[in-house]
């Protein structure tokens, strides 16, 4: 590292941030933006605008700008050269991130080490996949003058209008916490658990008199139909961000794959049993005190691969092999507090 840590800011100090663009990596950062040096300075971000909300939630920054494409840095450099940046942050890995950076004007510079760090001032080593993720975005804020809490804070307000939003989607469980599910993973086929099986799972809740609710975005709305076959309420498609977690505020736990639903359940402060298939509870799943993890832990798991490159019967082994049983009896132990 070079220079590290910056020293404290002085008062006034114009930060600006290149946040992450991934609905996960939006909660995961969160510990690290609230250690960041903030009383009498002014922060503007870029992020995309799929999680612009999420970013506004956390109520921390004077303006965040929308970042889409690969035209971001040239379109937003006059924004940012007007602001006048002393210190900027970056917590993307793309190149472009370090270029909005570089063309933003500021003194100083971070981000990770890659391809991209001749644009910057400082940099830290690149994130590991064997070590929360969000404890290396709260290392790079420590590299700029911040600290690392001892524990995470994930939580974001919705809001009263999203509360009564949910209020109003959730009218008909009679004010039953059902259980609630997410079988979408946008990252690909080796990130989801087969949706056979969460197909069974709702049955089997639904028959012992459980509530589920299936959330996701639109492009899941075939997966909300399929569970709505067997007895869940479907909200796919009809719920912002914002009005995700408030509507998982009110859930006793989410079953949901390695995706952006399990941080908007951490934003909830709701309980989480987390499916792991090609990539690592280590680096994203569920701290202590939010719910379980649930990999195999095979010898070619985690590969970190969007599709399984094997076939026969080691094809997607790695979320076959969990079975229905094991996930309600997780449910039932962390709904009930016995999971640490």
């Amino acid at each position: 590292m070079n220079g590290l840590p910056w020293p404290p800011p002085s008062p006034g100090t114009r930060w600006f941030l290149r946040l992450p663009n991934w609905i996960g990596d939006a909660v995961m950062v969160l510990p690290a933006l609230r250690g960041l040096p903030r009383a009498g300075q002014s922060w503007m971000a870029a992020a995309h605008p799929r999680v612009a909300p999420l970013y506004a939630m956390a109520g921390l920054f004077d303006e965040i700008l929308p970042a889409r494409g690969a035209r971001a840095p040239l379109a937003l450099t006059s924004r940012l050269r007007r602001f006048s940046p002393e210190r900027a942050v970056v917590f993307t890995r793309a190149p472009s991130g370090a270029l909005l950076a570089r063309l933003s004007g500021a003194q100083r510079r971070l981000g990770w080490r890659s391809v991209a760090s001749g644009m910057l001032t400082d940099t830290v080593p690149a994130p590991r996949r064997d070590h929360p993720l969000w404890r290396q975005y709260a290392a790079l804020a420590e590299a700029a003058g911040g600290t690392t809490p001892a524990r995470a804070d994930f939580r974001l307000d919705p809001g009263e209008t999203a509360r009564r939003r949910a209020e109003e989607l959730l009218t008909p469980l009679g004010g039953a916490r059902p259980v609630a599910v997410a079988p979408g993973a946008a990252y690909g086929a080796a990130k989801r658990w087969p949706l056979e099986r969460f197909e069974e799972l709702t049955r089997r809740l639904t028959a012992g008199g459980e509530s589920v609710v299936v959330l996701g975005g639109r492009a899941e709305r075939a997966l909300g139909t399929r569970l709505a076959a067997a007895g869940a309420m479907d909200l796919t498609g009809k719920t912002s961000l914002v009005e995700a977690i408030a509507v998982l505020a009110r859930a006793r736990v989410l079953v949901t794959n390695d995706s952006g639903a399990l941080h908007l359940a951490r934003a909830a402060g709701t309980q989480v049993v987390a499916l792991f298939g090609s990539s690592a509870p280590v680096w994203t799943g569920p701290e202590p005190g939010e719910g379980t993890a649930i990999h195999l832990g095979l010898d070619c798991s985690p590969c970190f691969r969007r599709s399984c490159p094997l076939t026969g019967p080691a094809h997607l082994a790695c979320l076959t092999g969990i079975d229905v049983d094991r996930v309600l009896g997780e449910i039932a132990g962390v709904a009930e507090g016995v999971r640490p």
